[in-house]
């Protein structure tokens, strides 16, 4: 029982020293949600089809190194702010561990997407790399969940 003991502990710390750390390497302009809002080129409203963590990204970093993230398939429902042409977006965020992503929000739109109640709105960043627009969201970026109504 105490070697049970030791390992909730040792698991409990390690949770709080790795929070820790993301807390102190991520941090975000505080902003409204309005405010985080019109920050965005473009807010989606739908459902996350599917995730892939850990993908490469498109083109690669400017120097050559791989840049690892993770890629979310969303099922548009509605564009609520900018222009976007299709039913289907790739969205790409961090890991969540200390790189501002929003790895959870993607994992439980994506368990929910047979709940046609568990709609997620996402504000995203567009940027060109290597000739595609690719769109981006982090922790600093809008969003709206099922909950937050």
């Amino acid at each position: 029982m105490s070697s049970y003991r030791v390992a909730v502990l040792v698991a409990a710390s390690a949770l709080l020293v790795l929070s820790a750390s993301e807390a102190s390497a991520c941090s975000c302009k505080e902003m409204s949600t309005k405010e985080s809002f019109a920050s965005s080129d473009l807010v989606v409203r739908g459902r996350m089809k599917l995730v892939t963590y850990g993908v490469e990204m498109p083109g690669g970093g400017s120097d050559g190194e791989i840049i690892r993230l993770t890629r979310g398939e969303f099922e548009i429902q509605k564009v609520l702010k900018g222009t976007f042409k299709g039913k289907n977006l790739s969205m790409y965020t961090g890991s969540g561990m200390g790189d501002c992503g929003r790895l959870g929000e993607f994992l439980a739109s994506a368990i929910n997407y047979s709940d046609k109640k568990f709609v997620v709105e996402f504000g995203l960043s567009k940027a060109e790399h290597a000739g595609q627009t690719l769109y981006f969201t982090s922790i600093c970026d809008y969003v709206k969940g099922p909950k937050d109504d």
